[in-house]
């Protein structure tokens, strides 16, 4: 009914329009709607509707059907702008037939006392200064936002015959014939005092821990300790009133329930203690000690039982459950037969049986041995180590390794980043290379012994090569760019496995030509002889990038280059040796 109310204030609104569409109200089906809307996806569904009722190929009872319900729209278009809302809610209820026909549907009588609150809305609304179908809307959409005023209607009346499940809070004012208080044995919430660094206390104030920085410890203070015996007394003092009001709801009957680990011991402990606080104790009432140490309302009852147990004769009962004869099967248990072996293997079924059940084996044994998802580089790792012999190796200790500033694989991330942040507008020399760096660490991207750790040299003689004059004139140029590709599990396992695992990387650039080249390029920063070892040892890395990068932008890629800091040199890699 509010998708209705939307677009008689406005039409151009698809979601409200199909809803009422698909409702009773506009009662079109699926393939109309998919009907109207082929051919004007750029169009709204109401500028759909319009075209197709004046198209000469279109289905004539389809037509017709749309001009019925945008004739019918636009009658009430006209009439909200002269009539009450809750009139006009109310026509469009009788007019549209919906009211009664909520009224048929299951649980009727709740969906058409959801409608009559609309209609009260809107009564109510009708009396304030705002006015108009369109303010309205907005007033009913705010109330759902900020989870205002818009329950549902409750037709439960007090007396009616049903079980209400409801806090203790609740139910304050309120009488049942039969109560159930349950989870008694559930401790009282005492995170608050427990846990908090600092307590606060309208009356004594503030309370934190005391902390010595030096040390690195913590401590309690009084001021902490007095808010917490204080807030504590508090705490079940009003959990008292909360119990008192539990157990002043019954009419004829209450039933509390609790779980108690060892009832026997807990009721033994209880005694022992009332006794030891007997001499204290006021007649026919707990001394409060006793009181404050229990925080669970199931001690309580059990302690009032033991102390008042003459006087709650014939008033309370108290049945102890065991756990094992709840859950016990009552003789329902399947007999088992015993059978010697011998006997058995007479049968030569069973015989069968027992072969089939010990030759099984799982049918998808080869999947645990592969990943779920993998990076480029553990790829590399593992196909190093086919072909390779494998060999004890031992790890020099840590205590006798000399400690390095800073390690290879860092000072190649160093290289990668200064690459990365190398601006193709400007045409570097070796002292605007310096300068660069040394922005880097102005701007606490490195420190200075990373920033001495970089090869100036190296990284000027990269502003030289082919590469960095393509990347000046390209048209599209992306760094760093994360991707995740799936690839057949037998590529990287050497298994014959159907499934695909997910492998992820960042590729360092690529770029598009004046050309329309696309041209991936990979930065290495390892010592090596020839460049035929890093084609080698990166084949299938690049092979994966190459795949990662024609899938996204879905076409091929056209160069693959692997640039040597450490040979200062631009590696072509062909398709074949990709491959």
């Amino acid at each position: 009914m509010m998708s209705m109310l939307k677009i008689i204030d406005n039409p151009i609104n698809d979601i409200a329009l199909v809803t009422v569409l698909r409702s009773m109200i506009g009662g079109f089906n699926d393939n109309e709607l998919i009907e109207i809307k082929v051919g004007n996806n750029s169009k709204s569904f109401y500028e759909a509707m319009c075209e197709y009722k004046d198209k000469e190929d279109a289905k004539e009872e389809l037509k017709i059907k749309i001009k019925d319900f945008l004739c019918k729209i636009e009658g009430f278009r006209k009439e909200q702008e002269y009539m009450a809302l809750d009139e006009f809610i109310w026509k469009i209820y009788l007019d549209t037939g919906y009211y009664n026909y909520v009224s048929l549907m299951p649980n009727g009588i709740l969906r058409a006392s959801n409608l009559k609150i609309l209609f009260e809305k809107a009564k109510q609304y009708e009396k304030t200064s705002f006015k108009g179908l369109y303010n309205f809307i907005n007033f009913i959409d705010k109330l759902h936002l900020s989870s205002g005023d818009m329950s549902g209607a409750k037709l439960i009346g007090e007396n009616e015959n049903v079980v209400r499940i409801m806090s203790i809070h609740k139910s304050k004012g309120l009488e049942f014939p039969i109560v159930f208080l349950c989870g008694t044995s559930k401790q009282f919430n005492m995170m608050d005092i427990n846990q908090n660094s600092i307590l606060l206390h309208q009356d004594l104030g503030i309370g934190p821990k005391y902390i010595n920085y030096e040390e690195g410890e913590d401590y309690t203070t009084l001021a902490k300790e007095s808010i917490k015996i204080k807030t504590k007394t508090e705490m079940i003092s009003e959990e008292m009133r909360v119990l008192y009001v539990a157990l002043t709801r019954a009419k004829e009957k209450l039933i509390i329930t609790g779980l108690e680990k060892d009832y026997k011991k807990s009721i033994e402990k209880k005694e022992e203690l009332l006794n030891s606080y007997k001499e204290t104790e006021a007649e026919g009432k707990i001394n409060k000690n006793v009181i404050q140490k229990y925080i669970k309302y199931l001690d309580w009852i059990e302690l009032v039982n033991i102390k008042r147990n003459k006087d709650l004769q014939g008033i309370l009962d108290v049945y102890v459950h065991k756990k094992k004869d709840i859950l016990k099967d009552n003789g329902n248990k399947e007999e088992k037969q015993e059978i010697s072996i011998d006997e058995m293997l007479k049968d030569t079924n069973n015989i069968q049986k027992i072969k089939e059940k010990l030759d099984w084996e799982y049918g998808y044994k080869n999947d645990k041995k592969i990943l779920t998802k993998t990076s480029v580089t553990k790829i590399k790792e593992m196909k190093e180590e086919v072909n390779k012999e494998r060999k004890t190796k031992y790890n020099e200790p840590e205590f006798l390794k000399k400690e390095e500033e800073i390690s290879a694989s860092r000072k190649g991330s160093l290289m990668h980043l200064v690459l990365q942040k190398l601006d193709e507008k400007i045409d570097y020399d070796k002292e605007k290379v310096n300068n660069l760096v040394e922005q880097l660490e102005e701007r606490g991207i490195i420190n200075r012994k990373e920033k001495e750790a970089v090869d100036i040299e190296k990284i000027y003689n990269f502003t030289k090569t082919n590469i960095w004059k393509e990347i000046k004139a390209a048209k599209e140029i992306q760094k760093e760019k994360p991707f995740y590709i799936n690839i057949p599990a037998k590529e990287i396992c050497r298994e014959e496995i159907d499934e695909k695992v997910l492998v992820q990387g960042i590729i360092d650039l690529y770029y598009i030509t004046k050309e329309e080249k696309l041209v991936l390029v990979d930065y290495k920063t390892d010592r090596v002889k020839t460049k035929e070892e890093l084609e080698e040892k990166y084949k299938e890395q690049l092979k994966i990038y190459r795949k990662a990068l024609e899938q996204a932008l879905e076409r091929k890629v056209d160069k693959v280059y692997i640039y040597s800091l450490y040979l200062d040199e631009e590696i072509e890699i062909t398709k074949e040796k990709d491959t």
